[in-house]
């Protein structure tokens, strides 16, 4: 290899990882020995596997295979979908292949001690015609990735270290021979906000549940999906907001429901709703309880309450959402009923269709049985622009634009599209102001946003119109008090409280300074966790 500035340094391949080891006491797979490069460009594999691994620091293990060895990274945050973040990724010694499937618990006293599971796996494609190995010595590596989390186009960039200049981002203070950046390109696949906290679990747990899902035996039943425990329910795929509808052949527009998002797990008729923060909304909602037909299904859609015009309204609906007792659901279930609107389906007869295009999965919604409180969410094809139009005169919400061809993947993503008629953000509370005047309770309330790259809260501004005194009266008996402000930059005079509730505000813009201009308190969202509650502003 070439010495240039910008190549990376060397490792000392298997040879540095069998030296860190003790094989008789550690569960990790041992490294014969063999030469370091064991295949041609033209016939190494393009496999990748990232591992979430808690040990004296919780990091991600980033590992590409190349010429026979596991190129490794050590990424102290994890990868993230975001083209907006860059990721430190510190090069460690080359793994054995055998490292690809790898977990269990390190034992104390070894290298690496804690526990390790497979975040993500999957193939990679290098992008351009240099082979990996020598990108790698080059010190600039570009690959797609197709994985179970993980999906398009990155890059890992060396960083040499520098002399009297700024230290690359996410600095530790010690100068870094080995550090490298992980950027995620802007492509379809893109998610921004995106953390590899919102992406838990080892996929390859899942697999295995796939595959004793689908080797019970048939007297036991068709499975709608692989039984999952019940904290870990299928995650919704979310649209990206943006400034202007659009005509286009290729996408799908329909009606933006004002309600609470839900997965509606169907099996044999019976039916288990699960909001986007997993909660269980079963028993909020005892009027969706079955499904006109005893099938088994997974549909993603929305649970709204409808006016006297057939419009959802999400002040209605807060009539509901934050009931406890049996009895007094059930009479708010006649008073306000609900009805679910399903928009997606996302498995049918126990057949996976998350990876069948979305008109193909809208076809196969559209001839379900639909009656009673469940309702089948129509689409026109086009002409976004015309929807977003009757949207505004029947004084809707919105529209949401999805692309015809595209597959069903968790997460934010731009391949569903959501245009708003008036501004809306959901925010955590973090405090309140003392009341002032006549006011009882509290003065305004205050928000913030989750900032991914702070990874803390940031403060938005106060609310304080859009409460009635009971509505005070309910929050306050809420909150928890906190010692000291939850969220940056919030103002001094002040009560904390502990960053549990989501509130729903509306508003009429962002100031220069990164705050609401005139919101307005809509309800709180149960459905919603507060790292969940990122600022959205519109994209191109």
């Amino acid at each position: 290899m070439k010495s240039t500035a910008k190549a990376a340094p060397r490792v000392a391949g298997l040879r540095e990882y069998r030296r860190k080891r003790k094989f008789e006491a550690t569960p990790e797979p041992v490294a014969p020995p063999r030469l370091e490069v064991v295949a041609t460009p033209a016939q190494a594999g393009r496999r990748f596997c990232v591992q979430e691994h808690h040990a004296s620091r919780l990091h991600y293990d980033f590992r590409l295979e190349i010429n026979g060895v596991l190129k490794s990274w050590a990424i102290p945050k994890g990868p993230s979908l975001d083209p907006e973040v860059r990721r430190l990724a510190m090069a460690t010694e080359d793994h054995p292949l055998e490292y690809l499937t790898f977990e269990g618990a390190i034992p104390e006293g070894n290298y690496g001690a804690g526990e390790v599971i497979v975040w993500d796996t999957g193939e990679y494609e290098a992008v351009g015609e240099t082979p990996p190995l020598r990108q790698w010595e080059q010190g600039y590596i570009k690959f797609r990735l197709r994985g179970k989390k993980l999906h398009g186009e990155f890059a890992l960039t060396f960083m040499p270290p520098r002399q009297g200049g700024a230290e690359p981002a996410e600095k530790d203070g010690r100068e870094r021979a080995n550090a490298w950046l992980l950027i995620k390109k802007r492509d379809e696949a893109a998610r921004f906000g995106d953390t590899a906290a919102l992406h838990p679990g080892s996929v390859l747990k899942l697999r295995r549940s796939r595959r004793a899902a689908t080797a019970a035996p048939v007297s036991a039943g068709p499975r709608l999906v692989p039984e999952a425990p019940a904290e870990t329910p299928l995650r919704p795929m979310l649209a990206t907001l943006a400034a202007e509808p659009f005509r286009d052949p290729n996408w799908l527009f329909e009606i933006k429901w004002d309600g609470v998002r839900a997965i509606a797990q169907v099996r044999r008729g019976r039916v288990r709703l699960v909001s986007r923060s997993t909660r269980d909304l079963s028993r909020q909602y005892p009027e969706l309880a079955r499904f006109p037909q005893a099938l088994d299904a997974v549909l993603d859609g929305e649970i709204v309450a409808l006016d006297a015009d057939g419009r959802s309204s999400f002040h209605r609906l807060q009539r509901r959402m934050n009931l406890t007792g049996k009895a007094e659901i059930e009479r708010m279930s006649e008073q306000v009923p609900v009805v679910f609107y399903a928009f997606d389906l996302l498995s049918l007869r126990g057949r996976d269709l998350t990876r069948l295009p979305l008109e193909e999965r809208k076809q196969k919604l559209a001839t379900l049985g639909w009656s009673g409180p469940w309702r089948y969410s129509d689409h026109v094809v086009g002409d976004g622009i015309g929807l977003f139009e009757l949207a505004r005169r029947r004084g809707l919400e919105g529209i949401v634009a999805k692309r015809a061809n595209a597959p069903y993947e968790a997460g934010r993503s731009r391949l569903w599209l959501k245009f708003k008629l008036q501004q809306r953000q959901e925010a955590v509370i973090v405090g309140y102001t003392d009341p002032q005047g006549s006011r009882s309770g509290f003065g305004a309330l205050l928000l913030a946003v989750f900032e991914p790259r702070e990874n803390a809260f940031v403060y938005i501004g106060r609310v304080g119109t859009g409460f009635d005194a009971p509505t005070r009266d309910d929050l306050l008996r809420r909150f928890r008090p906190a010692a000291t402000s939850p969220a940056l930059g919030a103002p001094a005079r002040a009560h904390f409280v502990q960053p549990e509730w989501v509130a729903e505000v509306k508003f009429a813009e962002w100031t220069p300074a990164g705050q609401l201009r005139a919101p307005v308190y809509l309800g709180l969202r149960p459905d919603k966790t507060p790292r969940e509650c990122l600022r959205e502003v519109p994209h191109a």
